[in-house]
């Protein structure tokens, strides 16, 4: 059903004049670059749903593959980035750059190392002795290991859980993942439950990204989640995210 309403609002947006004097926008829907379940979007979307229906506009999110996601919602066809990294921009080379960063920080998260064993790992280039799986949406991850010559190879996914099976099968000795994500995953699998959060190695500030096509709701959006912040909203959404990924 989500993708049949992303599919009719694609469709939609095409019929849609495309000139600066067509402003009035009913509906936006974000693209995901990672499943809809996850702690980010658990908490980003309630926070989105309501800062834009303060502008009497519906918020949807559709996931789509990572790179996927973010060609669609840079070519305008759908109306932008639910979950990118603060660096987005530098990170990419400014190839996505009809995206505009919504800036107003809705959470920040871990990127930490997962094993089985002990292993000793400071920093990045650390690495480099073990096999490393890791979910390919993960662009501020490529960029850390572009450096990272890891000998016994590197690994992208199409999803967390795959990266983590690999390690629970001994296919690899290292998963990268968002710590509270990563963690939530353990908990909910037996076949996980030797593996363990090793070190957090990042911290990462997260933002949503719209489209240009709607930059002249930017002063009324990022008013509303400073407002929502100050009203305590965010604290409590990303409590109830946590309370509903530890089910």
């Amino acid at each position: 059903m989500k993708l049949v309403k992303w599919l009719t609002h694609c469709l939609g947006m095409l019929a849609i004049s495309t000139s600066p004097t067509s402003l009035a926008v009913n509906v936006v829907t974000f693209a995901s670059g990672a499943p809809l379940d996850g702690y980010q979007a658990r908490v980003i979307i309630p926070i989105l749903t309501e800062a834009f229906a303060q502008q009497n506009v519906e918020f949807n999110a559709v996931y789509l593959p990572s790179l996927r996601a973010l060609q669609i919602s840079n070519s305008g066809m759908l109306d932008g980035e639910l979950h990118r990294v603060a660096g987005f921009h530098e990170i990419t080379q400014d190839k996505y750059n009809n995206l505009i960063k919504i800036d107003h920080k809705l959470l920040s998260v871990y990127l930490a190392i997962f094993a089985k064993e002990n292993v000793i790992v400071d920093n990045w280039d650390d690495l480099n002795h073990y096999a490393l799986a890791y979910y390919r949406g993960r662009k501020n991850v490529d960029s850390y290991l572009s450096n990272v010559g890891a000998q016994y190879g590197i690994y992208k996914v199409n999803t967390d859980k795959q990266a983590f099976r690999m390690l629970a099968s001994n296919k690899v000795d290292i998963v990268i993942s968002e710590s509270h994500f990563g963690n939530s995953l353990i908990n909910s699998s037996d076949q996980l439950s030797g593996i363990k959060e090793i070190k957090r190695l990042d911290k990462t500030d997260i933002y949503a990204y719209i489209h240009n096509k709607h930059q002249h709701l930017l002063p009324a959006l990022v008013r509303a989640l400073e407002q929502m912040k100050a009203q305590g909203r965010f604290k409590q959404i990303k409590a109830q995210a946590q309370q509903s990924q530890s089910k």
